[in-house]
């Protein structure tokens, strides 16, 4: 008997009563002639399933649980005996392995079968189920419609919880649950007692899953706020000790410039390095600095460059404008850190040396290829007097900074004069926002 697809639970109730007439239908096409009809039981739920109180603490027991894989397999087989003991004696009972969860969780790309405790799904049942829930997954549609799976398990699968974002990778933003019930499921589904267990189930599991993205949310603020007093801690450690310790090697070094230049070309050359380094080092140092008390948070990079701007327009008398053409574009912090360098570099280029009174920052998508494939464009461009990267000398070593620094982000990253005049950087990236 094919497999067939109840509604989604949230929001309307599953397709039962078609699924009935279907299971009623394949059935009479194998009955015997005058054999007797199925005793269907009561349509007023017994007792336990109206023990609200206790179908509340299964619920609540779904919810709180730490490991659904833990604590299901008691629940499903506590549901599968009330299931059983609410049946007439004339009613199909539920034999081993006839109900089921497949149950991905927070985080995971696979389904796992979960059954009640005790019993166990055939191995190739099993793998089944999980096939035919990944191949649904593929096709959102497929939720919401009653069809036949060639070679899929007899009975009845029906979604307890929405999938509703597996994100770029495939791995799920949220848990993605499906209640499967064996065969003779036709009896149970007529009486309205599937109803009880689905939407005990499908609360617990919604309200689990509540619990699980707020703690999952918890714990990454928590991280990400351990890693910012980590950060500025060594900031301070680097302030105190080794930016000082750089500070007065750059002013010796270039004591020591002036005083070789008399000296052999040789020795004249040596002294310029080693100012060179010590000037590197120091500024690098300072860079990580400023890094570690950066911050962004979940900001776009519309908001980064925003802040940006208003801290120049308190140190310079340029007018910044900023031409943003991207919604919302967040990187991760690796990123978006070495991106901020890059733009802060050029800025502070464009206000020290190119004599500008207008710089202007733009961001936007841009494709190429073929197909076209997304990627970021950001350009900072200002009206000052303009350069030729090629007579730049070796001990400006901004420019090599800049270029490391967007290879290390896989981006490119060029120089150009327009023609209008000015200096325009521009780097670009595949669009990989998170």
């Amino acid at each position: 008997m094919a497999l067939s697809l109840g509604a989604s639970k949230a929001g309307k109730a599953p397709a039962l009563q078609g699924i009935a007439h279907r299971l009623e239908a394949q059935r009479a096409q194998v009955c015997p002639a005058g054999a007797e009809p199925p005793v269907h039981p009561a349509t007023i739920p017994p007792p336990d399933l109206r023990d609200r109180h206790h179908l509340d603490a299964i619920t609540l027991h779904i919810a709180t649980c730490a490991d659904l894989k833990e604590a299901l397999p008691s629940v499903l087989r506590e549901l599968l005996d009330m299931l059983n003991g609410c049946l007439d004696s004339g009613a199909a009972r539920f034999a081993t392995g006839e109900l089921c969860v497949v149950h991905r969780a927070l985080g995971q790309a696979t389904h796992e079968v979960i059954s009640p405790i005790g019993l166990a799904l055939p191995v190739a049942t099993r793998e089944r189920l999980q096939e035919v829930v990944r191949d649904i997954g593929r096709d959102p549609g497929a939720r919401q419609q009653v069809s036949d799976m060639d070679g899929a398990p007899g009975g009845v699968l029906i979604a307890l919880t929405d999938d509703t974002d597996r994100g770029e990778t495939g791995r799920g933003e949220t848990s993605d649950d499906w209640l499967w019930l064996g065969e003779p499921t036709a009896a149970v589904i007529e009486s309205g007692l599937a109803n009880v267990v689905i939407n005990t189930l499908s609360r617990g599991l919604a309200l689990h899953q509540q619990q699980q993205a707020r703690h999952a949310e918890d714990t990454k603020s928590a991280v990400a706020q351990a890693l910012k007093n980590e950060r500025r801690h060594l900031a301070a450690e680097l302030h105190d000790t080794l930016a000082q310790e750089l500070s007065y090697l750059q002013m010796q070094s270039a004591r020591l410039t002036r005083a070789a230049r008399h000296a052999p070309q040789d020795v004249q050359a040596l002294a310029e390095d080693v100012h060179t380094q010590a000037r590197r080092a120091f500024r690098q140092t300072r860079e990580l600095i400023n890094g570690a008390h950066a911050t962004w948070g979940d900001a776009p990079l519309a908001c980064v460059l925003d802040n940006l701007i208003e801290e120049f327009e308190t140190r310079s008398g340029m007018v910044f404008e900023l031409d943003n053409r991207i919604q919302s574009l967040h990187l991760p912090d690796a990123q978006a850190l070495q991106v901020m360098f890059i733009v802060r570099e050029a800025m502070t280029n464009s206000v020290r040396h190119a004599q500008a009174t207008h710089l202007r920052l733009q961001l936007l998508y841009q494709s190429s290829g073929h197909p076209p494939a997304a990627r970021v464009l950001l350009t900072v461009e200002d009206n000052g007097c303009g350069f030729d990267p090629a007579d730049i000398a070796p001990a400006h070593f901004g420019l090599g900074i800049m270029q490391d620094r967007a290879h290390q982000i896989g981006a490119d990253f060029a120089i150009t004069q327009p023609r209008q005049g000015g200096t325009r950087m521009t780097l670009s990236w595949e669009r990989r926002d998170t």
